[in-house]
């Protein structure tokens, strides 16, 4: 049994969100305010405390048609009431469960028929019975009314309510609670647009809690507060204190489940008890003659005294739980050899107390569901249900206080802990542990597998007042594309994972691009330089397989690209006359084709040069239909050299560059340890007449052995680097993407 399948509807910011599980472990990946904690909330919330759920939780934009419905009362006799709970966060539920788990699932099976496969429960907020919404609304609006005849002040003040989401601020818990349905899974969708399917003819609740005895839910959250200040509730509910926030208060809990001697005493059980007592009665006798003096002196002033006071006595009671309740419990061997040298917890690092106090809690968290060691005889009852046969764990943000490898370390082997039990090793276990996982890390990512990644990306609002976020599912991305596929998770694995965590992605050719191009945009893009950028080193022959993985991503996309143009040439050969192609300085008219793939393929899907070299209609630079990429590529610019001004398009970025910076080119020549590269570009600069004489001149350089990346890093010492520009083509596209992320279009 396992569960395929949440889907997630007018929750905060995720309006319809569809979130496929994958069998072990799945991983929440996106970009700051994109909805992955919206999604971790509504998973506690509808499957762990079944009671939370508030007016702060509703989507914004849903508040609209919700004012809409509540506001058209006065003219109805009877509510649609289904009107208003279709605007109120639900949650569906998609298990896979097979015949002979059938005792697990006998009552959410929908239909005799049932023969296994998928069944459907919808969560959702319905009016309890005997609440009279209605009623209730517009009688507080009467009473507000006949109070404040005149309505709101002037300064705003106005009577509780003004409007009915500040009634349901005080009320929704008093009129709703959390009810559950049977869904038809004959309505499940493998695929396509995210849309609740409607509850089956005279569909009636089971109750708020359709999982319990099937499934298992514990949550390690994002405030584990090993340095905040202040009071939280552990995952089981009770207190903790901030300061108690240790590996200490996660042994505690296992200890009273799982080892405590007074339950249900074993043979080992009672001679450590026994221990316990000797050490009591040894205790007791020091303290009595210790205090004889003092309690002398006590009854010497007159109390306790007389027949009928009780006389004082001092005695110490160990319990077993005492031996581990101290700041001290828990202790650090540092000696590295026999000397036993020890620091409390507190004396070592926030991440290693955080690393090691979250797989303690898996344990437990495992430890609790198989109910080992004592645990067993603590929760068997009449009513008590056996072992669930899914256990769903959350963690958010594991990272807090990791560094890269102890974050990598702890993705691989999180859901292996959470299986380390007889019970659960076997491929054939009854038993199914699923594993979610929130995060910001890339290295928490790149220790994950590609297909278990869902990615939430936000969505410009077009529906509302504010922006909501969608899932991207990375399983089937590339499809039959095998090849593809390979490429693309190989790339992500052997450099980083931040694209699921950007703002943008700018994908660039090479690493001079990838050296200059944070300074250009840090000085003269400020809309760019306070965004999380993530580059994508690529050259042109390969950044065209990124594209399945970025159009599902649909975060802003700069490819900044070579125009790579080239001409047709006959070569004679034994065989005879073959064709081929050679590189060349774009020219028009020169029947001359881009070898670049990312152009032919992708973007703008042109191979003939001329084409390419006019520029876009009203566009910054070509863009796809959903204006959520763009290409930009060496285009004419003009160029003054001397005294002549002509139209050049140049070939790379290295001779843009030039060509735009000729003035930064001579200062970082003059370095001492300035590479030939930079040397002879300052050369030709000196010598060249004419632009067309200078463009020449760098173009069959860089034909030769050329040094870009020490030459990017020549330019990296001129006295100031703000006068380092873009050249035109990279302008035009770094403009549009700053457009993009301030939610135009990029039209000039």
């Amino acid at each position: 049994m396992k569960i395929a399948r949440i889907e997630i509807f007018n929750f905060r910011k995720l309006r319809r969100a569809r979130l496929d599980m994958s069998d072990k472990q799945t991983l929440l990946v996106g970009a700051n305010n994109s909805g992955k904690t919206s999604a971790m909330k509504a998973l506690r919330k509808f499957l762990k405390d079944r009671d939370g759920v508030d007016t702060r939780d509703v989507t914004a934009s849903n508040w609209t048609a919700i004012e809409q419905i509540a506001g058209a009362w006065t003219q109805e006799a009877e509510p649609d009431l289904s009107l208003l709970q279709d605007q109120l966060p639900f949650l569906d539920v998609w298990l896979h469960a097979k015949t002979s788990e059938l005792h697990h699932v006998a009552h959410l099976i929908p239909t005799l028929t049932w023969t296994g496969g998928l069944l459907g429960v919808r969560l959702r907020l319905e009016p309890k019975k005997g609440a009279d919404i209605k009623a209730d609304y517009l009688a507080a609006r009467q009473d507000a009314e006949a109070l404040q005849p005149a309505g709101a002040t002037a300064n705003g003040f106005a009577l509780w309510p003004r409007d009915f989401r500040e009634f349901l601020d005080k009320r929704l818990k008093d009129l709703f609670e959390l009810n559950s349905h049977l869904l038809d899974p004959a309505s499940y969708t493998a695929s396509g647009a995210v849309a609740p399917p409607p509850l089956p003819p005279l569909s009636e609740g089971i109750g708020p809690n359709p999982f319990a005895g099937l499934l298992h839910i514990r949550e390690i959250n994002a405030q584990r507060g090993f340095a905040d200040a202040g009071d939280g509730k552990g995952d089981d509910g009770e207190l903790v204190h901030a300061a108690s926030r240790k590996i200490a208060s996660q042994i505690e809990p296992y200890f009273r489940k799982h080892i405590d001697p007074e339950t249900n005493p074993t043979p080992n059980d009672v001679k450590a008890l026994e221990a316990i007592h000797d050490a009591e009665t040894t205790f007791n006798a020091r303290l009595k003659d210790g205090f004889a003096n003092a309690i002398a002196e006590l009854e010497g002033l007159g109390y306790p005294g007389g027949l009928n006071n009780p006389k004082l006595f001092i005695a110490t009671q160990i319990k077993p739980i005492d031996g581990i309740d101290h700041p001290a419990a828990v202790q650090y061997d540092i000696s590295g050899d026999t000397s036993g040298v020890k620091l409390p917890e507190s004396y070592n690092g926030l991440g290693f107390q955080n690393l090691i106090s979250m797989v303690f809690q898996l344990m437990r968290f495992r430890d609790d569901w198989m109910q080992v060691g004592k645990f067993k005889s603590q929760v068997a009852t009449p009513e008590d249900k056996g072992i669930e046969p899914l256990q769903l764990v959350l963690v958010e943000e594991p990272e807090a206080h990791l560094h890269v490898q102890v974050q990598q370390v702890f993705m691989a082997r999180a859901h292996k802990v959470l299986r380390n039990h007889t019970d659960l090793e076997k491929e054939d276990s009854a038993f199914t542990t699923q594993l979610v996982v929130s995060t910001h890390s890339g290295h928490i990512a790149h220790a994950a597998v590609f297909e278990e990644l869902r990615y939430f990306k936000r969505e410009l609002p077009s529906h509302g007042v504010v922006p909501t976020a969608t899932v991207a599912n990375m399983t089937g991305l590339f499809g039959e594309d095998t090849e593809t596929r390979r490429f693309v998770t190989r790339y992500l694995l052997s450099t980083h994972f931040d694209l699921f965590f950007a703002d943008a992605i700018i994908v660039i050719e090479g690493a001079a691009e990838r050296i200059l191009l944070p300074h250009l945009i840090q000085h003269h893009y400020p809309d760019l330089a306070v965004a999380y950028l993530s580059f994508l080193q690529l050259g042109g022959s390969h950044s065209h397989r990124m594209r399945p993985l970025v159009e599902a991503l649909e975060v802003p996309t700069l490819i900044i690209t070579d125009l790579d143009a080239a001409t047709k040439i006959n070569k004679k050969t034994k065989k005879g006359e073959s064709n081929s192609w050679e590189s060349a300085r774009p020219r028009s008219g020169g029947a001359q084709e881009t070898t670049n793939h990312a152009l032919k393929t992708w973007l703008p899907e042109i191979a003939e040069v001329d084409k390419l070299m006019v520029a876009p209609p009203n566009k910054l630079c070509h863009t796809d239909a959903t204006q959520t990429i763009a290409v930009s590529y060496q285009t004419p610019q003009e160029v003054t050299q001397g005294t002549q001004t002509q139209t050049i398009t140049p070939s790379t970025f290295e001779d843009a560059l030039v060509l735009t910076n000729p003035k930064a080119v001579e200062d970082a020549a003059k370095a001492d340890l300035a590479c030939l590269m930079t040397r002879d570009f300052c050369k030709y600069i000196a010598d060249a007449s004419t632009p067309e004489e200078l463009a020449t001149a760098l173009f069959d350089r860089l034909a030769k052995k050329p040094e870009k990346a020490a030459f990017a890093l020549d330019l990296l010492y001129i006295e100031d680097i703000k006068v380092l520009r873009a050249p035109p083509y990279i302008d035009a596209g770094l403009t549009w993407l700053a457009s993009r992320l301030k939610g135009g279009e990029g039209a000039i």
